[in-house]
């Protein structure tokens, strides 16, 4: 009889452990899958996109980031598209405020990470149409739904991405180049308002001879705070990159450019 008693106690003990490690396990699982990409909110806007046939088919894995997946799709008519998954990671949010917090264009934004991440994919789409308005060279942008980004692929219809310009060895004209992207950066700030934030060779396409800029997500209205600062970094980036390729005498000072632009030159 003690024994019966005895075995009946740890059968409940193994139940109650057995329930705990399952309990953690979900947890586990859940947090993994905020952490990753897939997440069940994505995976249902995802549904919604797929079933109205803006992405017919998933191809394969573009780039992989801290800040979010790039996806080769197949949208109508076989249409080559990129599709940007940002991920619902709590760390990211903490740098992301910076480009947030003080653009007049984002109010009452929340505090939440869907929010923010939320917020940072419509602001992507936001800077690449208004880019587009002014003839500035980015990928159109077609689709934003929550952290689920759609544009145009730039690359083979393959699915080979166009290479990014510090992948270019070398350049045919760089001095026609550098000034095209200055032109660019000029553009952005005196016809779009906006400044890109973090423009460098890793932020620019370069496919059939032509310079995209591409990642505008924390692009900023020229009237953001740091506006100055991170126009200034921008020109910096991409003199620095062109100077390998150009005799300093023709390279111009970043203060030079700033001014210049500034003026309206």
């Amino acid at each position: 009889m003690i024994l019966l008693e005895d075995d009946k106690k740890i059968n409940q003990l193994e139940v109650k452990q057995d329930k705990r490690r399952m309990k953690t396990k979900r947890k586990t699982e859940e947090h993994a899958a905020i952490g990753g990409v897939f997440d069940k909110f994505t995976l249902v806007n995802l549904n919604k996109i797929l079933s109205k046939g803006i992405i017919k088919e998933f191809i394969g894995t573009i780039s992989a980031g801290k800040e979010a997946n790039v996806y080769f799709a197949l949208g109508e008519n076989n249409v080559p598209l990129a599709v940007k998954i940002y991920k619902i990671d709590p760390q990211n949010t903490k740098w992301m405020k910076n480009y947030i917090f003080g653009d007049p264009r984002f109010k009452k934004i929340g505090t939440s990470t869907h929010k923010i991440i939320y917020t940072w994919c419509k602001k992507e789409f936001k800077n690449l149409t208004q880019m587009k308005r002014h003839d500035i060279i980015v990928p159109t942008p077609i689709l934003s739904r929550d952290n689920i980004l759609i544009m145009e692929f730039i690359g083979e219809d393959n699915g080979t991405p166009a290479k990014r310009l510090k992948d270019i060895d070398e350049l045919e004209n760089p001095i026609k180049e550098m000034n095209f992207i200055l032109d660019q950066i000029s553009k952005m700030y005196l016809n779009a308002h906006l400044v890109h934030g973090d423009l460098s060779e890793f932020n620019i396409l370069y496919y059939k001879e032509k310079q995209i800029i591409i990642d505008v997500s924390q692009a900023v209205s020229i009237y953001h705070i740091n506006a100055p600062v991170y126009l200034q970094r921008d020109i910096k980036n991409v003199l620095n990159y062109f100077s390998k390729f150009i005799d300093s005498e023709n390279v111009p000072s970043a203060e030079e450019v700033y001014k210049k632009i500034l003026l309206n030159e």
